[in-house]
C-alpha cells in the first residue's frame, strides 16, 4: 500500500522489481485500517508485507521497523505455501 504520489509510488515498484500490484491510496483511509500509517513518525505508509487468504483475512503480516527492512522472498513465499 501506498499514500505517495503515484509517480513516487511507480518509482518505488520499479526499483524494488516488485511482480506483484501495490495498492496505492493517497487518501490513506486503507492503509490506517490496517495499522501501518505514519508507524515511522514520517506522514507515509510503513513498509509493510500482508499475506491475505481467498476469504480476506490477513493470515500474515511484517510490518518494517525503519525503511529499509524487508522479508525476503524465502519469508514471503513460505507463509504463501502455508496458505495451501
Amino acid at each position: 500500500m501506498s499514500n505517495d504520489q503515484l509517480s513516487g509510488a511507480e518509482r518505488a515498484i520499479d526499483y524494488l522489481e516488485l511482480g506483484f500490484p501495490i495498492l496505492f491510496h493517497p487518501e490513506a483511509g486503507v492503509i490506517e485500517r490496517y495499522g501501518v500509517y505514519a508507524t515511522l513518525s514520517d506522514g507515509y505508509a510503513t513498509p509493510s508485507v500482508f499475506v491475505i487468504d481467498k476469504s480476506g483475512e490477513a493470515r500474515w503480516k511484517y510490518i518494517d521497523r525503519r525503511h529499509n527492512d524487508r522479508p525476503t522472498n524465502e519469508q514471503i513465499i513460505r507463509q504463501l505455501e502455508g496458505l495451501r
